[in-house]
């Protein structure tokens, strides 16, 4: 039994990355795993970082508390659609509060460590642009592996990605067959 924690990172709670979000931690509980969810779309939580790390912010509870699920879990998933080459801006700001120095990371002299060492990470995410463009070029999903994840000691171990969203191929077959992957990934 692994402890997961999935981080629904649209701004919809009605999008198709909600839908895969909900479907991953359904059936990993029903696998036997102890799963928590931060769904972005419904949370009282203010992404911007105002003050940069200069000074904490009037309310941090909800990075505390986001910072207790990772601490606690040992993997985590997040699913999340690409806007304009990277994530949407609430799962950015999602980053900046919650993966703060001392939490996630620190240096020693020039070098930076990863604090969260030992966890893994898996992307679930969807695109207008075909998948083979990020396999080709890199692009987000490389950011997330090396320099997000990788940058706190995280290691990226799966990613499923779903193009052509809104295009041509994409019907509810499509998308059905996508949720069924996803599924199967948290079975497994």
């Amino acid at each position: 039994m692994m402890k997961i924690l999935v981080i629904q990172g649209s701004p919809d709670a009605e999008s198709y990355s909600h839908q895969l979000a909900s479907a991953y931690a359904d059936e990993a509980r029903v696998a036997g795993h102890d799963v928590r969810m931060i769904d972005l779309a419904t949370e009282d939580f203010d992404p911007v970082l105002r003050y940069g790390y200069r000074q904490h912010m009037e309310d941090e509870n909800a990075p505390m508390r986001y910072q207790e699920d990772i601490a606690w879990a040992d993997h985590l998933v997040f699913s999340f659609p690409i806007w304009w080459s990277a994530e949407p801006a609430i799962l950015k700001g999602f980053l900046d509060r919650t993966l703060t120095p001392g939490f996630a990371y620190r240096y020693i002299g020039a070098k930076s460590q990863g604090l969260l060492e030992g966890k893994t990470a898996a992307l679930i995410v969807t695109s207008r642009a075909p998948s083979f463009i990020y396999r080709l070029f890199g692009g987000p999903i490389s950011r997330w592996k090396q320099m997000i994840l990788g940058f706190v000691g995280i290691r990226l171990t799966k990613t499923l990605m779903l193009g052509r969203i809104e295009q041509d191929v994409d019907t509810p077959s499509y998308r059905a067959a996508f949720v069924e992957k996803v599924r199967a990934y948290a079975r497994g």
